[in-house]
């Protein structure tokens, strides 16, 4: 057993108490009785909970490791061993942490947490990362569900154990996802991507149970070890492709070396749903506020106040319980939304004018209007501040470049047609979507330092990814360059793309197309994760947050789906077509319809025994 350097004379109450924790605790080295966590719990060395013990942690706790490693062998001392039961049940608002207590985690920082010879183990909404081995257990029986395993080193090893792995998020571990030898593994519902080895049979007298899962972008999705020379057959499970032998090709086994076993796949051909941690959610109408017109440009928040803009040609500022600040009338519809910097809002209104207001009373403090042109009909682009300008994209192909302060043109680049979408800043350069299908890159100066043509016209902005950016033509063609122009990818969708932009994050593309589809990519190589059939045709950008993709459509639904399962938790339902993006709004989402209503929603946690 590793020492403790700092050991505080305290003793954790059983069962009928709690462990008092305000403030950081570090518990004794040793556990004989039944024993609960809450709170922060600060672990430096090693804490055994002996044969006979519970240990129970409680939702929202979170348990820290200090980085120390005294015998320098390159991994953290800290370890939390079992001999006797963990119980570990968090919920998805409350999930159990286990990490580094280093501000600057990394994989290796705790050494694992070890179980032997223990009969109940139970974790659930487990969120564990920063260790060498995380879950390490002999001789043991457990269930692991929706939890969360991600940056370490290993994310598990089991030796002579019973496991059942369900509903959980493996990834983004150096070396192997799930690794175990001579157990009874059932593994299933897991989303397992973006490790060195997915999944490590080392060895095995007994097969594993390994369906319902979606396994992918990992260097290996399953790997047997070096001496494994049986074979495995394995059914039911997405490997990150429809095509056999692409799937096939993912594999280590005989085929890389002729001296193990070999690998028999009975692929799904599809993302598998209802994979990964589970939620139930319901959603709620908070208030909502009634316009004159369609509401089709996404709404701006700022601060504690919420900007509205829709075709009846006024601008409106909303308080978080839908009460009007103050309203300014531009006598003509504004259909792109509303933007912020400071203490100022800018806003175009089809009457080709652009408008800077003070955004605590709407007092008008500059405007700007430029000639018409054949293209003058919506949609419009947004204005974009960036640092001291106004970038401006105009219908009859100009981009302006005001001056921030005053509306003074500073410079503009005519393009080859007009502008409807925003251009967008990578913090170096200016990427701007043409109505005939042209591509440009400029400087902050509206140099132009690369453009390409297009199949179709481009109607939305370009996402932004650590690449390059990524862009969809009209007709369905999703295009990614690098910052050179040079074309990495493309993904012809068969599907039209209107209003609605790429949206990356964390290595995912989301897409919303005009067919109707809810799209996730994968962002380095435009390879399809899943998608979702829309009630209707969506128009708009996506939105994510804490792991929810929220999007309209032109059914009037309001989708809420999981960003890694792909499932549709919930909707909302308004009288006429969603084609903005939503917003956030404190903890509520806002969304415009075309029912001339703007709605705030609550989004309600529902306990798993709710779902079907």
């Amino acid at each position: 057993m590793k020492r403790l350097l700092l050991l505080l004379p305290l003793v954790l109450v059983g069962c009928a108490g709690l462990a008092r924790t305000d403030r950081p605790l570090l518990p004794p080295a040793e556990i004989h009785r039944d024993t609960v966590w809450r709170g922060r719990v600060l672990i430096d060395g090693t804490v055994k909970v002996f044969k006979g013990a519970t240990l129970t942690i409680l939702p929202g706790t979170e348990v820290a490791f200090v980085r120390r490693d005294l015998d320098r062998d390159g991994l953290g001392d800290g370890t939390l061993v079992v001999e006797g039961s963990l119980k570990a049940l968090g919920s998805r608002l409350q999930p159990i942490l286990f990490r580094s207590a280093s501000a600057d985690p990394r994989p290796g920082d705790w050494l694992e947490l070890r179980v032997d010879f223990s009969r109940d183990v139970h974790l659930r909404y487990c969120q564990i990362r920063d260790s060498a081995y995380t879950l390490h257990a002999h001789f043991t029986r457990g269930l692991v569900e929706d939890c969360t395993i991600r940056n370490n080193i290993d994310g598990c090893r089991l030796g002579q154990a019973t496991f059942v792995i369900r509903n959980s998020l493996i990834e983004n571990n150096q070396g192997k996802g799930i690794n175990f030898r001579n157990s009874e593994v059932e593994l299933t519902g897991n989303i397992i991507r973006n490790n060195g080895s997915g999944i490590f049979l080392f060895e095995t007298d007994r097969a594993p149970t390994i369906h319902g899962n979606n396994i992918y972008g990992n260097r290996e999705n399953f790997r047997l070890g070096d001496f494994f020379t049986g074979d495995v057959r394995l059914s039911g499970n997405w490997w990150g492709t429809a095509d056999p032998e692409g799937a096939a090709a993912t594999i280590y086994d005989r085929r890389r070396d002729p001296s193990i076993g070999e690998v028999f796949l009975e692929p799904a051909s599809a993302w598998l749903p209802q994979s990964g941690p589970r939620e139930a959610l319901e959603i709620s109408e908070a208030w909502r506020f009634a316009t004159g017109g369609y509401v089709d440009a996404s709404p701006a928040v700022s601060g504690d106040l919420l900007y509205l803009a829709s075709w009846d040609g006024r601008i409106v500022a909303l308080d978080a319980q839908g009460a009007q600040r103050w309203s300014k009338d531009l006598g003509e519809v504004v259909d792109a939304a509303p933007a912020v910097a400071g203490d100022t809002l800018y806003c175009q209104s089809w009457e080709r004018q652009v408008y800077a207001l003070n955004r605590h009373d709407g007092a008008l403090l500059w405007r700007f209007g430029y000639a018409p042109s054949p293209a003058d009909d919506h949609r419009q682009g947004a204005p974009l501040p960036v640092a001291d300008l106004l970038l401006l994209p105009a219908w009859n192909g100009t981009l302006f470049a005001l001056e921030a302060a005053s509306g003074e043109v500073r410079w503009q680049y005519r393009g080859t047609s007009s502008l409807r979408a925003v251009p967008v800043f990578d913090g170096d350069r200016l990427y701007l979507s043409g109505g005939d299908g042209t591509f440009s890159a400029l400087a902050l100066d509206g140099t132009l330092l690369w453009s390409v043509l297009l199949d179709a016209p481009l109607l939305a902005p370009a996402a932004l990814t650590p690449a390059g950016p990524v862009v969809t033509t009209r007709s369905g063609t999703l295009v990614a360059f690098d910052r050179s122009g040079k074309e990495r990818w493309r993904n012809e969708l068969q599907e039209p793309c209107y209003y609605g932009a790429p949206l990356y994050s964390g290595g995912d593309l989301f897409l919303g197309t005009a067919g109707g589809t809810l799209w996730k990519f994968d962002a380095a190589s435009g390879a399809p994760i899943w998608s979702l059939a829309a009630g209707g045709s969506i128009y708009a950008t996506p939105l994510l947050i804490d792991g929810r993709v929220f999007i309209g459509d032109n059914s009037g639904s309001l989708l809420v789906v999981g960003a890694d399962s792909g499932d549709l938790l919930t909707t909302f339902r308004a009288e006429g077509e969603i084609q903005g993006t939503p917003a956030l709004f404190g903890k509520r989402i806002v969304v415009g319809s075309r029912d001339h209503n703007l709605y705030a929603l609550d989004l309600v946690e529902m306990p798993l025994e709710s779902l079907p």
